[in-house]
C-alpha cells in the first residue's frame, strides 16, 4: 500500500518536471531576447553572403546553411506573431510581417528555383530589412524604458 503511494507520487513529481520543462521550452522571448536573436540571425546571414561572396559555395552547401536560417526565420517570426497577439502591439506585428516578407524573398533559393550564383542582392536586402526589423524592436525596448520610469513615479 504505501509502495503505491510512493510510485504515484514519483509519477506525479516526474509529470510535474516534464511540465515545466515544456513550458520553459516553449515559453516566448521577450524584448530583449528578440532584439538579441534578430541580431543573432541577420550576423549569420551576413558571414553566408560574405562566405559566399569570397568562395562562392555549391549549390548543396548554400541550400544547406539558407535552409538552417530559414527555419531560424520562420520560427522567429513565428514567435513574434505569438508575442504582437499576445500583447496586442501593433509594433510586434509589424516586425512579423518584415520577419515574413524576407522568408518569402528567400524562399526560392531554398527551393532550387533560383541558383546560387554568387550574387548576394537577395541576402543584402534581406539583411536590410532585419536591420528596419530591428530598430523597430530598440523602439520598443525604448518605450518599454519609458512606461517604467512612468511607473515608477
Amino acid at each position: 500500500m504505501i509502495i503505491e503511494y510512493c510510485i504515484y507520487f514519483i509519477i506525479i513529481v516526474i509529470g510535474i518536471l516534464i511540465l515545466c520543462l515544456m513550458r520553459r521550452k516553449n515559453r516566448l522571448p521577450n524584448h530583449h531576447e528578440l532584439k538579441t536573436r534578430l541580431e543573432a540571425w541577420r550576423q549569420q546571414l551576413n558571414d553566408l553572403a560574405v562566405l559566399n561572396e569570397n568562395k562562392p559555395l555549391s549549390n548543396f552547401d548554400f541550400y544547406k546553411k539558407l535552409s538552417k536560417l530559414l527555419f531560424q526565420l520562420d520560427k522567429l517570426a513565428y514567435q513574434t506573431a505569438l508575442m504582437a497577439e499576445k500583447e496586442r502591439d501593433m509594433e510586434i506585428s509589424e516586425i512579423s510581417l518584415i520577419l515574413e516578407g524576407v522568408l518569402n524573398a528567400l524562399e526560392p533559393y531554398k527551393s532550387g528555383k533560383k541558383q546560387n550564383d554568387g550574387e548576394n542582392a537577395a541576402l543584402r536586402a534581406a539583411s536590410e530589412n532585419v536591420v528596419r526589423a530591428i530598430k523597430l524592436t530598440e523602439q520598443i525596448l525604448l518605450r518599454d524604458k519609458a512606461y517604467k520610469a512612468r511607473k515608477k513615479i
